[in-house]
């Protein structure tokens, strides 16, 4: 995630990171927690965390792929532009059958949200 789908990101390296994530989420399958007390055992909590963080990772890096646009902290070697048009939105993403999904919500800029209204970022 760090190389990859950090602030400066290319097509390649997200499409990189995601076959390494799933590769991961492929190793996960065979994890083993060998201490099997039910308090405290944090050997299990990790074991779940990992599992998390993996969704996470995922979920970050399909959104990223999904959005051919440069925004915030969100930098795309190959679009040097902003997209208020097609990506002023919430980019969300659901499991469904073990697959991800990914759709949007719009940005609503009304009321008190209109005091942070988007801006153009340089890096």
């Amino acid at each position: 995630m760090t190389r990859h789908v950090n602030v400066f990101r290319e097509e390649e390296g997200l499409k990189q990171a995601l076959r390494d994530i799933r590769h991961a989420r492929e190793k996960y399958e065979d994890v083993y927690v060998a201490d099997k007390s039910r308090t405290f055992n944090t050997d299990l909590i990790q074991t779940i965390e990992t599992r998390n963080i993996l969704d996470t990772a995922e979920a970050i890096t399909l959104g990223a792929l999904a959005r051919d646009e440069f925004r915030g902290a969100h930098w795309r070697k190959e679009h040097q532009e902003r997209r208020d048009e097609t990506w002023l939105k919430h980019t969300m993403l659901s499991w469904n059958d073990g697959k991800p999904e990914l759709w949007y919500r719009p940005v609503v800029l009304e009321g008190e949200n209109k005091t942070y209204e988007p801006k153009v970022r340089s890096y």
